[in-house]
């Protein structure tokens, strides 16, 4: 799974990079595929060098991956306009790195996917990318650990750059490897989800987030203690 989302966060981003830094028409000649195979061969490679030469998994399951990534590149650039639109819009960065210091010895690391900026309202838009099985189901969506994450970013990129936070919105766009069978409905292999995301709902992430902080590490960031409650999902 960890092998997959790189690798499809790698080959989406540099599709992105080409679109708006160079054109449209180049991007869409981009063998995707190719570029999607090499990364994850590349992927492997690197976590079988990490496991002393240990399979991370079989050449069977990665085979089902890459067909899987196929379909999503393929509905990828049949949707394009749906996902990303040129006009209007700039690429701020890909792989924006916040890196803000909570408290001494304690420091907020992150990487921000995909940043765009809308020239006509001068807003941003940050975009997580997430590879997902099925998709994101209603636990999942209300998880507030899980979408605390784009929370912060946008706490900590408004007071890196001085931006409103009313002029940041965030956006997550869930890259599914399998599809519901047997439905009436058709389902889009990528989707995308807004979380609440105003003030109210960041200063929450970020309390919620101070407390853990706090809790474990020190007043010079040495760790106090790993008993932390956790928010158990519905599998635990």
């Amino acid at each position: 799974h960890t092998i997959f989302g790189s690798a499809m966060h790698e080959t989406i981003q540099h599709f992105l990079d080409v679109m708006y830094n160079v054109t449209k028409k180049q991007a869409l000649t981009l063998n995707l595929e190719g570029m999607l195979y090499d990364s994850l061969v590349e992927h492997f490679t690197n976590e079988k060098d990490k496991m002393e030469g240990r399979f991370p998994c079989t050449k069977e399951e990665l085979d089902e991956f890459f067909e899987d990534g196929k379909l999503i590149l393929e509905y990828f650039t049949k949707k394009l306009d749906k996902l990303y639109s040129k006009s209007g819009f700039e690429l701020v960065a890909i792989e924006q790195i916040l890196n803000a210091e909570v408290k001494p010895g304690v420091n907020f690391v992150g990487f921000i996917d995909v940043l765009l900026k809308d020239k006509t309202t001068q807003e941003y838009i940050i975009i997580d990318l997430k590879t997902s099985t099925r998709g994101w189901n209603k636990y999942q969506k209300n998880d507030k650990v899980k979408t605390s994450q784009m929370l912060l970013y946008k706490k900590f990129y408004s007071e890196k750059y001085d931006i409103p936070l009313d002029k940041i919105k965030v956006e997550y766009q869930i890259l599914k490897r399998k599809l519901q069978e047997n439905t009436d409905y058709s389902i889009p292999r990528i989707s995308k989800f807004v979380p609440a995301n105003g003030k109210p709902s960041v200063n929450r992430a970020w309390d919620g987030f101070l407390s853990f902080v706090n809790n474990v590490f020190g007043e010079n960031g040495e760790i106090i203690q790993t008993d932390f409650p956790t928010n158990k999902g519905k599998h635990c």
